[in-house]
């Protein structure tokens, strides 16, 4: 065997092992042997990819309506990323289709942009909620009368929305705080604010349970606190991963402009094009695996 012929069944290997993991047909075989009928198993495979595909797309929408991007400018950022991806692709990789699969990753790459927005956004959120916990609980303490507490407060709140609607909800609606508190848990998705509500709720049975209302958001703090801190060590793990990036994606430019034949074979050769596709595949992974890792302390 020749030592070409080596290389097409290198690649040709390596092809089929990154089909055979990205594609998840190796999932398939496994619900093929669980269930012991290829039919069903091939069925319940194509559901789960349409499931994926469902989710990403709630997850997208999601995210726009999250960061109050007008959808006009959402759409002029992703024709302009994948204009952008499409002409490094031609440039960097020469053949048409790596432009269109470059120009994919450019135009998903505002939403990289919009959760890193977001994350943001979250973190201010939850430290003006945590700032307007620990202002009522200090003034809870000294009241022992938490409706009290909230009107003489309300304008020094960082974060009002939810009190606001409470101070009206027990007011005009139902003096009942109880129900008043369960109704302002709704209004607001974190887990330390529900174990503050919690407490609240029993101190109005037993009014030594106002300072553990101090503890909690204690505790919130401290959580804040690391989210903080391993959002700078993730912002500077991902300057580094996009760094790379740029390397990796330079790389056939260097070879053009350094070594003309080792480019043309790189972009012009069945196993160069197979080895770029499975380099464009590798980055796809690696990116998502990092989005998954990514994952906030506290919403």
């Amino acid at each position: 065997m020749t030592y070409i012929n080596l290389i097409y069944l290198a690649v040709f290997l390596l092809t089929s092992a990154a089909l055979f993991l990205f594609g998840g047909v190796d999932e398939g075989f496994a619900a093929e042997r669980r269930r012991g009928k290829k039919a069903g198993a091939m069925k319940l495979r194509k559901q789960t990819v349409f499931t994926r595909l469902a989710r990403l797309e709630q997850k997208r929408r999601g995210l726009v309506a999250d960061t109050g991007m007008p959808k006009t400018v959402y759409r002029l950022l992703t024709g302009l990323g994948a204009l952008g991806g499409a002409a490094i692709g031609k440039a960097f990789f020469h053949e048409l289709f790596f432009a269109v699969a470059v120009g994919i990753l450019g135009a998903l790459a505002p939403l990289l942009y919009l959760g890193y927005k977001r994350t943001q956004a979250k973190s201010q959120r939850v430290e003006r909620l945590q700032g307007s916990m620990m202002l009522l609980s200090n003034s809870y303490i000294v009241t022992e009368d938490f409706v009290q507490s909230v009107q003489d407060n309300i304008d020094l709140l960082e974060y009002p929305a939810p009190f606001r609607d409470f101070l009206t909800y027990v007011s005009l609606i139902d003096g009942n705080i109880k129900t008043g508190l369960r109704r302002m848990e709704s209004r607001v998705d974190n887990p330390y604010f529900s174990q503050w509500i919690d407490v609240l709720l029993m101190a109005q049975d037993d009014r030594r349970m106002k300072y553990v209302t101090m503890s909690v958001v204690d505790a919130m703090a401290d959580v804040h606190q690391a989210q903080m801190e391993s959002d700078t060590v993730m912002y500077a793990i991902w300057r580094e991963y996009f760094t790379v990036l740029a390397l990796i994606f330079a790389a056939p430019l260097i070879f053009r402009v350094l070594m003309k034949d080792a480019y043309l074979v790189l972009v012009t050769t069945l196993p160069g094009q197979a080895l770029l596709v499975l380099l464009l595949a590798a980055v796809v992974f690696s990116l998502v695996q990092a989005l998954r890792l990514n994952k906030p302390l506290l919403s």
